[in-house]
């Protein structure tokens, strides 16, 4: 039997019933959101950062829901569901059928962040600084949860370490890698987690479906990795050492290499052709285009200020 790691991870971390479960995806975003509650409550603590300690709870809640969760949803029922959403506006609210932009998100973060400068009489550009050093802690988690639920996006690939998804049988245009001994149609659409528990069931279905399924890198993992962990790994870099940074350096270093480490994922991605604009917008080269562009106008505005206006970002007096 071939060495590639058959996929079969259950995209549940627990499911009492039909309308009582959480899904990988959902528990990234708790989880997201503690971690988040957490560093700027240290933070508000030590009397750095725009946010009082008093206002984190409120932060992180109106910013993630508002931001995060409404605001990929909204992204996504524009660019994907426009028709449906258009003839029934209940569309935007079946968060249980899934989808989420991750353009709408961050616009949504963005918007998010305005609103509170404005209120709070904030220097906008300390609020995103505050928020791209979060940010590459939920891009990680995201992509974890999004490989664990098992999407089978990457090239095919010989290396080592790559991954077989069970899900791909259920794909439209699943194509074996030899012909396989059973009629792979009668799979068509089931989920991967239930191709995988027949494997458990079957050891004869799991020897087979290693023989038709393709290895294929696990993207997500090196997107996680790239835009999480590097990323990440950088901008708490750059804060710590460079304490005289201009202000909003953070936000245009965090637009500029996430658009340029995301491209750098596409690399492994399953080429796509004849997307439509809308999937382009979430699947293609846009997104990163639209990063780096965004990160060139911060930066390119920051470098751009007089010399007496760099300096180091002054925390903002708050009481609490």
């Amino acid at each position: 039997m071939d060495t590639p790691f058959l996929h079969g991870i259950n995209p549940f971390l627990f499911r009492f019933s039909e309308t009582l479960s959480l899904r990988w995806t959902g528990a990234a975003y708790l989880v997201g959101f503690l971690l988040a509650f957490a560093v700027l409550r240290r933070q508000a603590a030590r009397g750095e950062g725009p946010v009082a300690k008093q206002e984190v709870s409120g932060f992180v809640l109106y910013a993630g829901l508002f931001g995060v969760i409404l605001g990929g949803r909204l992204g996504y029922v524009l660019l994907h569901q426009w028709d449906d959403f258009s003839r029934d506006g209940s569309v935007f609210f079946q968060f249980r059928q899934g989808g989420a932009s991750v353009l709408g998100a961050v616009l949504g973060v963005l918007a998010f962040s305005v609103y509170f400068a404005r209120q709070q009489r904030r220097p906008w550009l300390q609020v995103t600084d505050t928020l791209a050093v979060l940010a590459p802690l939920g891009f990680l988690l995201a992509h974890l949860a999004v490989f664990m639920e098992g999407a089978p996006l990457g090239q095919v690939s010989s290396v080592p370490w790559a991954v077989r998804f069970p899900a791909e049988v259920g794909m439209p245009g699943f194509q074996p890698v030899v012909t396989p001994s059973f009629d792979v149609s009668t799979l068509a659409y089931a989920p991967g987690h239930e191709v995988a528990a027949l494997t458990r069931a079957d050891a004869a279905f799991l020897a087979e479906l290693h023989r038709i399924l393709p290895a294929r890198h696990p993207v997500l993992l090196y997107q996680a990795a790239l835009e999480g962990l590097l990323l990440g790994g950088v901008l708490l870099a750059v804060r710590a050492l460079w304490r005289s940074r201009p202000v909003g350096l953070l936000s245009g270093l965090f637009f500029t290499l996430q658009g340029g480490l995301s491209l750098g994922g596409l690399l492994f991605r399953e080429a796509q052709p004849n997307l439509s604009f809308a999937a382009q917008l979430e699947q293609g080269v846009l997104p990163p285009v639209l990063m780096l562009g965004v990160g060139a106008a911060f930066l390119l505005s920051v470098l751009g200020q007089r010399p007496d206006a760099v300096g180091v970002p002054a925390p903002v007096k708050l009481e609490g």
